[in-house]
């Protein structure tokens, strides 16, 4: 079982809303045990309902801690706050329509909540009668999905075909001689095991909802895909040929989009009460990242066709933890934390670029990342805190393209501040760590610097790192995109020229805080 990952969805309990005066209802909560009374209230349109109360009538129990409240049921347990429309469990966030609210020192939730939180620790569904003001909470009803299986050969590629009886999404794991299916819903299998004559698959066996497909060797690799009417997974496998290795598939997003890089999730970091670092000339940093994450988000939208995801949209506390569960939960190809730098070094200039490691790469990355892991708890997780962390999620399997993406990253903005050969770093940055897919953190300048606080207010000098990030994003699809065989190798263009820098005057007013 994953390690629960409590959000910090207050900084400060005794600051939550608590609602005055607003009476409470009976309804039923039915459960298979028989039905027990549960208090609801309305409010703002929303049915909330007495989180002790359904928890009590499962076997479990509500507690508060300096976060907001811990639901345990079963030794699952799940924590929410008042000032929230979040929760979490595991490390998995539960979307509710409306924030949790506080009636008589009593914590109220919406039905969502349950939803979410039992659905992925019990395999029970929870639905909400009006008319007959009747919660009921009952097994998941789960659709299985029939799969049949084909293999041919023509000319030294075996093609793999996985026929589905409906939609469904998937993963791709590759081991050594092996690739792995993993189905995200219940699969009905047209075999246990069966073996091959074929020269590149040896034998495919299902478990669960793994298929696994077993090859003949180490040298065997392939592309994997999808094709709708009806729903096929392919995978087209064979030997390398003599020479450079060939591209072996990376895992493929847990979703059911194409393989590719289709959502990215913007991380404009600090905010609220978190300001961040504060420039000479009074510039927050929770403002400066707010304004270059919208005018990238707009462009990515624009001109890579992607959904883009803030994780924040205006001045508002997001916890670390939380802004990588907003990426998991959308189930983003692409995180990337936008930050603004500060340093005791008056000269301090330029951007830097990081992606996660338990440790860092120098003692700056260490003192950046220590900096930056403050933010909303007021003081730096300890690094084996970090690793242990670390090691528990699935950041490992991706941080070789987090590598490759912030190289990305890195060449552009040096191309932008007209500094070469910069190398990209590495920290245990704690907003990068539980992102399950390729993540990084770029420090655009020092707002500590006058010059480069000055730069940062300017417009013009936005639109051009936003220019040099947006660069950024479309070599790494590009690549990634012909490395996984869903697009034509191109010729990427490189980083672009070095730039004229705007003039460094500052604008009327700050960035601005809002879409």
């Amino acid at each position: 079982m994953k390690r629960l990952i409590l959000l910090g969805l207050l900084s400060i309990f005794a600051a939550a809303t608590i609602v005055v005066a607003q009476s409470t209802t009976q309804a039923t909560l039915r459960t298979q045990t028989g039905d027990k009374p549960v208090a609801i209230a309305r409010q703002g349109g929303q049915t909330y309902f007495s989180a002790e109360d359904v928890a009590a009538a499962l076997g479990g129990s509500v507690a508060a801690d300096a976060h907001g409240f811990r639901v345990t049921i079963n030794n699952n347990v799940a924590a929410f706050g008042p000032d929230s429309r979040f929760g979490v469990v595991r490390d998995d966030l539960i979307e509710m329509p409306a924030p949790p609210v506080v009636i008589d020192n009593r914590p109220f939730v919406t039905m969502q909540f349950f939803q979410g939180f039992l659905a992925k620790t019990a395999d029970l569904d929870v639905v909400w009668d009006e008319r007959a003001r009747l919660l009921s909470i009952r097994p998941l009803q789960h659709t299985i999905v029939g799969v049949q299986v084909s293999v041919t050969n023509v000319q030294g590629t075996s093609k793999i075909v996985f026929t589905l009886s409906q939609n469904a999404g998937y993963a791709i794991v590759k081991e050594q001689s092996a690739y792995t299916i993993r189905f995200a819903a219940q699969i009905r299998p047209p075999f246990a095991e069966q073996a091959y004559e074929d020269q590149n698959v040896a034998k495919i066996s299902f478990a669960g909802t793994d298929a696994r497909i077993q090859l003949t060797g180490a040298d065997v690799v392939g592309d994997a895909y999808k094709l709708e009417n009806p729903y096929r997974v392919v995978l087209d496998v064979r030997k390398t040929s003599p020479g450079p290795a060939a591209p072996s598939v990376p895992l493929a997003p847990k979703s059911v989009e194409p393989s590719g890089i289709h959502t990215i999730v913007i991380d404009p970091g600090h905010g609220g009460k978190d300001i961040g670092a504060t420039g000479p000339g009074g510039l927050l940093e929770k403002d400066a990242t707010l304004a270059v994450a919208n005018k990238l988000a707009a462009a990515l939208a624009v001109k890579l066709g992607a959904r883009v995801i803030l994780t924040r949209e205006d001045d508002s506390v997001v916890s670390l933890d939380q802004r990588t569960a907003v990426a998991n939960q959308y189930k983003a190809d692409l995180f990337l934390s936008v930050h603004m730098n500060a340093s005791t070094g008056k000269g301090a200039h330029g951007s830097e670029v990081y992606f996660l490691s338990a440790d860092a790469s120098d003692d700056l990355a260490k003192k950046a990342a220590d900096a930056e892991n403050q933010s909303t708890s007021g003081h730096a997780d300890t690094q084996s805190d970090l690793k242990l962390i670390l090691w528990d999620l699935a950041q490992q399997e991706y941080l070789a393209e987090s590598s490759r993406f912030a190289q990305s990253i890195q060449e552009e903005m040096n191309a932008l501040a007209g500094i070469q050969n910069r190398g990209i770093k590495q920290a245990p940055f704690k907003v990068l760590v539980g992102a399950t897919m390729p993540a990084a953190l770029v420090e655009v300048a020092f707002i500590s610097n006058p010059d480069e606080e000055a730069k940062i207010r300017n417009e013009q000098f936005q639109n051009t790192v936003v220019d040099a990030l947006t660069r950024a994003v479309q070599r790494y699809k590009n690549d990634y995109e012909a490395r996984i065989g869903i697009a034509q190798p191109a010729a990427a263009p490189g980083p672009a020229a070095t730039p004229a820098q705007p003039p460094a005057t500052q604008t009327t007013g700050t960035a601005r805080t809002g879409t």
